[in-house]
């Protein structure tokens, strides 16, 4: 199968898809990682034109990691909106990777770019076969299955699927250790850290051993299957 993850920004994927991605790999499957905005806000001393570049590149090795290909569809952080041209662009992409699976923001999230990815990713689903939709990449008769990672810090989330992803947890941190811009970048907004004795994304190991905790794993990641007609698949296409 074809794998595709969509995140806003460069480092979202890691938080909450890295090990489930990691495991599609191993099993053989190929796996596009995508965002929508390059991160071009994430510094308090780089440009913004200089941040971005930074930001693509350290989504490159991350990806590159689990061999995975990775795509910037180069909107602005933060002030990424929703239009013709956007919708278009996400289709593209979809074609372009010819996924089979999704796996994307929850449609509730803190953060308006997490919200939007969501459902431009949730509204495009069905339209991907339709000829008449131009984009560079052509139609395929696939409609992807869509699952939905959980929002940061799990606010009302209730999952309908677990990944183990135990063998995968160093993988994900190797991923998550490549976004070292993010890091400084936390580390200078000081309210986005729970604790100042730890990094941004030891939250998410917290989480994975919380959902493992959950499912009776050692570390787990989690996903909503996406409940709108044609996205929806009986069983579970995920690893």
């Amino acid at each position: 199968m074809n794998i595709l993850a969509i995140g806003a920004h460069p480092d979202d994927v890691e938080v909450y898809a890295a090990g489930t991605l990691a495991k599609y790999n191993s099993l053989g499957h190929k796996v596009f990682i995508a965002t929508a905005t390059n991160g071009n806000i994430g510094s308090a001393t780089l440009s913004m034109e200089e941040i971005a570049r930074v930001r693509k590149e350290e989504a490159r090795r991350s990806a590159a990691h689990i061999n995975a290909e990775y795509i910037c569809l180069d909107y602005d952080d933060e002030m990424f909106f929703e239009s013709r041209e956007a919708r278009l662009a996400f289709i593209n992409l979809v074609r372009y990777c010819k996924a089979d699976v999704i796996l994307t923001h929850n449609l509730t999230d803190y953060n308006p770019d997490h919200e939007l990815t969501a459902k431009i990713v949730r509204d495009i689903t069905v339209m991907i076969p339709i000829a008449k939709l131009k984009t560079e990449s052509k139609p395929h008769d696939v409609i992807p299955a869509l699952y939905h990672w959980e929002p940061l810090h799990s606010h009302g989330f209730l999952p309908t699927h677990y990944v183990d992803i135990t063998d995968f947890i160093e993988v994900k941190k190797k991923m998550c250790s490549e976004h070292v811009s993010q890091i400084a970048w936390m580390e200078d907004n000081k309210q986005f850290v729970a604790d100042e004795n730890e990094d941004f994304f030891s939250e998410s190991l917290i989480t994975s051993r919380f959902r493992g905790i959950q499912s009776r794993v050692r570390y787990a990641e989690a996903f909503r299957l996406a409940d709108n007609a044609y996205a929806v698949r009986a069983g579970s296409l995920l690893p």
